[in-house]
């Protein structure tokens, strides 16, 4: 494989030496790229995000992913392999795409004892006149034990240690937990016709990815958002995402104004837009205030 770039799918295999803790590092392990045999990479996660360092022949290169661009993990096994396929378990390994499916799936590879952790980042690249954001996979798998158990115990700590940086909690072995979900309105108009669309194939797969439940309300007539928000229990829901072009947003910040405990609403609620309209003004607004990137209006 080649040398891992952000913005690219890396795979790592963990070796078994487990380098001495440095400080302000939670945990550090040592992989290599099966087609580099004499190339390992050192990776940290720190309290800023995650750190690659290559070792080749006594040189050294480090690249980060900062804690801000990732936006979850998933533990994952490899997927049983087809009549006729090659015998070795770590042929699949050799492109970008792992054959890895969900722990739960009846179509495991039993015989491949391999944890293998998938780390979604999404890595801001800028170039002299444009600034997006870069899908990356960071794949790292774990073999030093002889059982799966052993194996998804040490990939789990470090999904559990990543979810608490993101959470800003404690860094612990327990996984934060929070029983809310998002509440998404989303207006089916915006876009024009393909505010749906777009949430389906462009945001669902990143809140997947991020673990993040949500309930989606799709309007169904014009001040449905500003009603909703105005009748309902907001405080059941840990944000509001609107879904659509300004009109959406100005919608249900009129529904939270007109509640008689708005000022309450407003601090313990937090509010944002996925800008899928035809202008997303208020949005590019937004993002240019606070020195942000606008990615969902170029998706289209």
């Amino acid at each position: 494989m080649a040398e891992p770039k952000l913005g690219k799918d890396v795979s790592l295999s963990k070796t078994d030496d487990n380098p001495d803790s440095k400080d302000h590092v939670y945990l550090e392990e040592t992989f290599y790229i099966l087609t580099k045999k004499k190339s390992v990479f050192r990776v940290r996660l720190t309290s800023k995000g995650l750190s690659l360092i290559k070792d080749t022949d006594g040189y050294s290169k480090e690249q980060a992913i900062l804690l801000r661009d990732i936006i979850g993990s998933k533990c994952m096994r490899s997927k049983r392999r087809r009549a006729g396929a090659g015998s070795c378990v770590c042929s699949s390994l050799a492109g970008h795409h792992l054959k890895v499916v969900d722990e739960n799936s009846g179509d495991l590879d039993e015989s491949d004892i391999s944890a293998y952790l998938y780390i979604y980042a999404y890595v801001l690249k800028r170039s002299r006149r444009t600034q997006k954001r870069e899908r990356t996979t960071i794949t790292l798998r774990f073999r030093s034990y002889d059982r799966y158990e052993d194996n998804n115990r040490e990939a789990q700590k470090w999904r559990t240690t990543i979810k608490c940086l993101l959470a800003d909690s404690p860094v612990s072995y327990t996984l934060p937990h929070n029983d809310k979900k998002l509440l998404i309105l989303l207006n089916p108009k915006s876009g024009p016709g393909k505010a749906r669309e777009l949430f389906q194939t462009k945001v669902a797969p990143i809140l997947q990815e991020a673990e993040a439940s949500y309930d989606l309300h799709v309007t169904k007539y014009a001040k449905y958002a500003r009603e909703f928000v105005r009748t309902r229990n907001v405080y059941s829901w840990r944000g509001i995402v609107a879904v659509g072009g300004d009109g959406v947003l100005f919608e249900i910040l009129n529904g939270m104004f007109e509640r008689l405990d708005w000022q309450q609403a407003l601090e313990e609620v937090p509010l944002a837009i996925l800008p899928c309209g035809s202008g997303n003004g208020l949005a590019r607004t937004i993002c240019h205030h606070y020195k942000l990137v606008l990615i969902i209006s170029k998706l289209s």
